[in-house]
């Protein structure tokens, strides 16, 4: 995976109150290595070769596209959910374009809740699909 988050901030300086369901952020660009597949296809410290992306690398492409959507990740909030659904493997090796969407809110006792829907597409059609739910503090 290429380091393409040069001049994007670690941390964001919004919060997520100041997020709206509908907001749509990207495509944004990610690009998946060979070695980083094979990392995370096998045991923690072993790579195993292989010709498709593992589950793995989604959650590593999304937190990047949240990254880049929010310039920064708003400190603070703890993931509570993730659900994958994964239409047809990504190739170990490729560029994929990520666009990420605020799909819910809701305010209960314990805070804030904000998800976000994460769409991978690789050569014009849908990879995958990523939620993550953030409760802010």
């Amino acid at each position: 995976m290429s380091d393409s988050l040069a001049g994007v901030p670690e941390i964001s300086s919004t919060t997520y109150d100041r997020l709206a369901v509908g907001d749509r952020f990207g495509p944004f660009e990610e690009s998946f290595a060979q070695r980083t597949s094979d990392a995370l296809r096998g045991p923690v410290g072993t790579s195993l070769a292989g010709a498709h992306a593992p589950p793995g690398m989604l959650p590593l492409v999304t937190l990047r596209a949240l990254r880049r959507a929010l310039n920064g990740i708003v400190p603070g909030g703890v993931l509570t959910r993730q659900r994958f659904v994964i239409h047809a493997d990504l190739p170990a090796a490729a560029d994929v374009g990520i666009e990420v969407r605020v799909s819910d809110q809701a305010q209960r006792p314990s805070g804030l809740y904000t998800t976000f829907t994460f769409a991978l597409r690789h050569g014009g059609s849908l990879a995958a699909v990523v939620e993550w739910t953030i409760l802010a503090p």
